[in-house]
């Protein structure tokens, strides 16, 4: 009796374990026989899941879609405040994004956020890891609020990622929702009276990240404070994002009238490592119709077998701008192999 006991319990244990592993092994085929058409998507389309839809919809032409998004994507890599890898420019292979920024017309808002008698709001954001930037483009009317995504070395974007496993919740969206959002509120008021910013009383106010830097840019929308001389986000471009989105984290009302006109799209390139867990959620859940309309949009720019690969944000920008040929990498001057002549 007691062998048979232990022998049902065990076997009880092995399809815990199996079921989970028998479901990842055969997601490829079961994706396949969902999504047949876009199981075919070539490097120069894109497929979409429109927002109240389970399943993503028949390839179609990249260009347009990645014209819109890689100025965002940019404006995401740059939250990283990393410096570039100027071999990989230089080579070609990948985007000098701060200069192609500045020559898109964008600024950053170099001196916000900061310490102020009132609050230390740049000291506590630092050590939180909350790495956000503001940048604005007055000859397109257009402000972007950008955070930076996970550096796998750092504990306190690690309990930002885990969130939901946290009992006691002190971390990057927290920060955003008590302290930055009313901060930015502040901040954008006071430019607007300034003649060179006077361009923010008809701005249009986006919010963007990649990888929890997307979960919290959903954040942000949400989380704004309500103010009649500050619009709410028109447009969240999240790429490769986190399903965490701090959505229950903001007071109901706050949320659904944030969300009443707030558009969403979810940017990834195909097999990036999280791609697939939002493809199990989709198909229970699908992505809401509108308040907010929530849209995905996939990639195949680089796609690969190695799922960490796929997650670079790095190369997505740049894959976005060889589809799209909008602004061209920059590039080193070559040089001829005769005459060491510059090649303009």
């Amino acid at each position: 009796m007691k062998r048979q006991r232990v022998w049902g319990m065990n076997a009880h244990l092995v399809m815990y374990l199996l079921v989970p592993l028998l479901v990842l092994a055969l997601s490829p085929f079961i994706f396949q026989i969902v999504n047949r058409a876009a199981f075919r998507q070539r490097p120069d389309q894109v497929v979409v899941r429109e927002p109240g839809m389970r399943t993503l919809g028949p390839p179609t032409d990249a260009a347009r879609e990645a014209r819109e998004d890689l100025e965002f994507a940019m404006l995401s890599e740059a939250a990283y405040q990393r410096t570039a890898d100027a071999k990989k420019v230089q080579a070609g292979e990948a985007i000098d994004v701060d200069k192609m920024l500045h020559d898109m017309k964008w600024v950053r808002w170099e001196d916000f956020p900061q310490d102020k008698p009132a609050k230390n709001l740049r000291t506590m954001i630092e050590q939180k890891h909350l790495r956000l930037e503001v940048w604005s483009n007055a000859s397109t009317n257009k402000v972007a609020v950008t955070f930076g995504g996970t550096v796998g070395r750092n504990i306190n974007d690690w309990k930002s990622d885990l969130r939901w496993f946290i009992h006691d919740r002190n971390d990057e969206y927290t920060v955003i929702v008590r302290d930055f959002g009313g901060a930015f509120v502040e901040e954008y008021k006071r430019r607007e009276q300034l003649p060179d910013f006077a361009f923010l009383r008809g701005a249009q106010l986006f919010s963007t990240g990649h990888s929890l830097g997307g979960g919290l840019a959903h954040q942000f929308a949400y989380a704004l404070p309500p103010d009649l001389s500050v619009p709410r986000v028109k447009k969240v471009y999240a790429f490769d994002p986190s399903p965490v989105t701090g959505f229950y984290s903001v007071d109901e009302k706050l949320r659904q009238d944030n969300s009443e006109l707030l558009k969403i799209d979810r940017i990834y390139e195909r097999g990036e490592i999280l791609a697939f867990f939002r493809a199990l959620v989709n198909l229970v859940y699908p992505p809401t119709e509108s308040k907010p309309a929530i849209r995905q949009v996939r990639y195949s720019l680089f796609y690969s077998w190695n799922p960490f690969a796929n997650h670079s944000m790095a190369d997505l920008a740049f894959g976005l701008d060889k589809v799209c040929n909008c602004r061209g990498v920059a590039r080193a001057p070559e040089v001829g192999p005769e005459t060491g002549d510059r090649r303009d």
